[in-house]
């Protein structure tokens, strides 16, 4: 049984950790060591701070050409900018030299960054002209390519910034609506469930040990009496530890996604007057007259921290 359980559990795949070395041009910073694929996935850039009109915009770029993209578009000729340092700079086109806007400019040097290559970020103004041409001017730049949907995450998860669920706790809360969900988003974003998994690899891959010397040397008096009856209560215990993580009715998936519920009902039964009272708004027509409501009327709501769309 205790075999049988860790068999299960344990997924201990032999890793192995291949770099390459990032030769870079002249204008380009000084190269660091960088998994196999991260090294030939070029340099990606994107607006990071979403669509539509604002005040600040974020234009970020990670990779091995984010330094020549700083030098080409803030001016710099010789030395980068400080590190993790907001240097007011022109923003310019680099071909044709026209100043596009005026903002501020971050370097952030690999391995010290949230993809752990090196990346910049362009804080411009949030308007349409200005982002697309500091857009367009940056895909102007040699080995630049706009960035795939969730690139950047998951450059940073390959190069160990960032565990599975940790990367799933980001995206949970980028789409968080209630305050429940932000609480439980940055609980997993901080690594918490992702330690409670670690910390249980760690017992089974105990345990296992235990088992393996057991069996290995048991005849040779080397072990203690009683180590394989410890050994199986710590199991039954971990298991039960499972088990119990697993049986949470998926409080955790219905607080991510919400529940949907249908309000139905004979003619005239109140619908609407429920709808309106759960939405604290006139969310959909009361009138004494049978049929006034006659389309599907669909709400959001956030009750307790839950989201849940009635219909």
């Amino acid at each position: 049984m205790i075999l049988s359980f860790i068999s299960r559990c344990i997924r201990t795949p032999a890793l192995y950790t291949l770099s390459k070395r990032i030769v870079t041009p002249p204008c380009r910073s000084v190269s660091h060591d960088l998994p196999v694929g991260l090294a030939d996935a070029g340099t990606i850039f994107a607006l990071s701070s979403g669509q539509g009109r604002c005040g600040v915009a974020v234009i970020r770029a990670s990779g091995p050409a984010s330094s020549t993209a700083l030098r080409c578009l803030a001016g710099l000729t010789q030395s980068l900018i400080p590190p993790r340092t907001a240097s007011l700079r022109n923003i310019t086109d680099p071909n044709s030299r026209e100043i596009l806007d005026r903002g501020l400019v971050f370097w952030f040097p690999g391995p010290h960054s949230f993809t752990g290559e090196d990346s910049v970020e362009f804080h411009i103004h949030g308007g349409a002209a200005v982002i697309a041409a500091v857009l367009q001017a940056l895909g102007s730049v040699p080995g630049m390519r706009p960035a795939e949907a969730g690139e950047f995450t998951r450059r940073a998860f390959q190069a160990g910034k960032m565990g599975l669920t940790e990367v799933e706790g980001l995206g949970d809360l980028i789409h968080a609506e209630t305050e429940a969900q932000r609480r439980q988003a940055l609980r997993q974003m901080s690594g918490e469930l992702g330690r409670l998994y670690q910390n249980w690899s760690h017992q089974l891959k105990r345990y296992l040990a235990h088992v393996e010397a057991f069996i290995d040397f048991s005849e040779d008096e080397l072990i203690e009496d009683g180590v394989l009856h410890r050994v199986d209560e710590s199991v039954h215990q971990l298991q039960a530890e499972v088990e119990k993580h697993l049986k949470d009715e998926r409080r955790g998936e219905r607080l991510r996604s919400g529940v949907q519920v249908v309000i139905a009902g004979a003619t005239n039964a109140g619908k609407s007057s429920l709808l309106n009272t759960l939405c604290q708004r006139p969310a959909a027509i009361v009138s004494p007259i049978a049929g006034t409501t006659r389309d599907v009327v669909e709400t959001a709501l956030d009750i307790g921290g839950f989201p849940g769309p009635p219909e």
